[in-house]
């Protein structure tokens, strides 16, 4: 059995390792077009904001350690046609190509960062962050003293971590959202409000509600970020306005935005083809319909399980949540699960109980406010989908709820979890036992 990767970053990886594991003798292809693989880029908003300065740190495997686990691997090489019939790809190395067969062919080939038309500016200092290049090129501006002015342009998560990054060097930071609200996919408007109330508070400046028509280049050097809201000014410009499947290539069914449509398992509509991480939609468990969830766990998970199917093996995972943190300022925000929105979107009837209430005793240093929101069936009243916003513990909790939606556990049995208390985590009843209880 010859098994071909396209892509080796998260899913491409993880599925070749585990597969190659569970099947040591057949010959496992991992094509990849960068120089190197395995890199983790999540932790580029803080190796920006200088708090590490190895970019190695963020590879978990090299080239040659994965050539030494016995995999082929094969890097600054790109597979430039599919040719399903024949179960071929042709693949382009140091401008030579050359067709290479297959007997199953792994589509891991990722997404790339959305760059829009905003008119002709020199790009020099207009940056998106995705790649270990992107890095690089982001942490040096960054330390460039004579550059405080940042404009990061999308309110999602890698726009905000950037924002958290800049903020902690001191940068003077504006943050441009076309939508009413920060993170508005993954979290309420009642939940978020206090995240931006932060941001506007700790000196950035904060335009919700606000769209950018061009990007020019300023006379005194710089950028004039132009939008329907005034213009701003800037030294350097972050564009976070999603992600493009990198599908284009592959004649197969599709999601509207390009991902590739797929099973619960990975399978395409070709029996030789399966496609896994941010090309490709997944089963959401809890909504029970496949949708676009890029997340670096997703992949990672997605993958493994695939690998195990392959391979012959039982495999448990059933699908994800989607489930995702991040840090802004001091706060802690979390979600899992079916958001409000998300049902509205996919004709689901749910109903919803929000609470504010607090994270330890008041008597322990430390207290803060934390609130939850329950998303739930209305008749069964089981648990569907949460956000948490707070401070100290707040992501920690939601790990909790992610293993109550898996368990299909009710807002009742929630209400009575027997959760561990002492004073300087929780009250003798948890928030999360708060907002069980009061869902009804």
């Amino acid at each position: 059995m010859k098994v071909v990767v396209v892509g080796g970053n998260a899913a491409g990886m993880s599925f070749a390792a585990k597969y190659k594991r569970n099947q040591p003798s057949d010959e496992i292809v991992v094509i990849e077009k960068r120089d190197y693989i395995s890199f983790g880029g999540c932790g580029l908003p803080y190796f920006a904001a200088g708090m590490f300065d190895d970019t190695k740190r963020m590879i978990s495997r090299t080239p040659e350690q994965a050539i030494k686990s016995g995999l082929d691997v094969r890097v600054n090489t790109e597979v430039v046609a599919v040719d399903r019939a024949s179960r071929q790809v042709t693949v382009s190395h140091q401008n030579q190509e050359s067709t290479m067969d297959y007997d199953m062919l792994i589509i891991a080939t990722g997404a790339r960062p959305m760059v829009p038309l905003f008119g002709e500016y020199n790009p020099e200092h207009v940056y998106t962050l995705t790649s270990q290049e992107d890095g690089l090129a982001v942490k040096k501006a960054f330390e460039d003293t004579s550059k405080q002015r940042v404009c990061v342009i999308g309110g999602g998560f890698i726009g905000l971590e950037v924002f958290d990054a800049a903020h902690l060097l001191s940068k003077d930071v504006t943050i441009i959202e076309r939508e009413q609200h920060v993170m508005s996919r993954q979290f309420s408007p009642e939940m978020i409000k206090v995240v931006e109330s932060a941001i506007r508070e700790s000196g950035a400046e904060l335009k919700t509600g606000c769209s950018v028509s061009a990007i020019r280049d300023a006379k005194s050097g710089g950028y004039l970020v132009e939008t329907d809201n005034g213009t701003v000014e800037a030294d350097v410009v972050i564009l976070s306005l999603g992600f493009k499947p990198n599908t284009e290539m592959f004649d197969l069914p599709k999601a509207a935005n390009g991902a590739l449509l797929v099973d619960e398992f990975g399978a395409t509509e070709d029996a030789h083809i399966f496609a896994v991480g941010d090309c490709a939609v997944v089963h959401h468990m809890a909504l029970g319909q496949s949708i676009y969830v890029p997340l670096a766990t997703t992949a990672n998970k997605q993958a493994r399980m695939m690998a195990d199917k392959l391979a012959g093996k039982d495999t448990h995972m059933t699908g994800f949540l989607g489930s995702s943190c991040l840090k802004v300022l001091d706060y802690e925000l979390a979600c899992t699960g079916v958001s409000e929105l998300l049902a509205q979107e996919h004709g689901l009837e749910v109903k919803v109980s929000t609470i504010s209430d607090k994270n330890q005793t008041d008597y322990y240093p430390g207290q803060e406010d934390i609130k939850v929101k329950l998303v739930y069936h209305p008749e069964t009243k089981v648990l569907l989908g949460g956000e948490i916003v707070g401070k100290k513990g707040a992501v920690g909790r939601i790990n909790a709820l992610a293993v109550a939606i898996t368990a299909k556990l009710t807002t009742q049995q929630l209400g009575y979890m027997d959760f561990c208390y002492a004073p300087p985590f929780a009250r003798t009843w948890d928030a999360l036992n708060v907002a069980g209880n009061v869902a009804k």
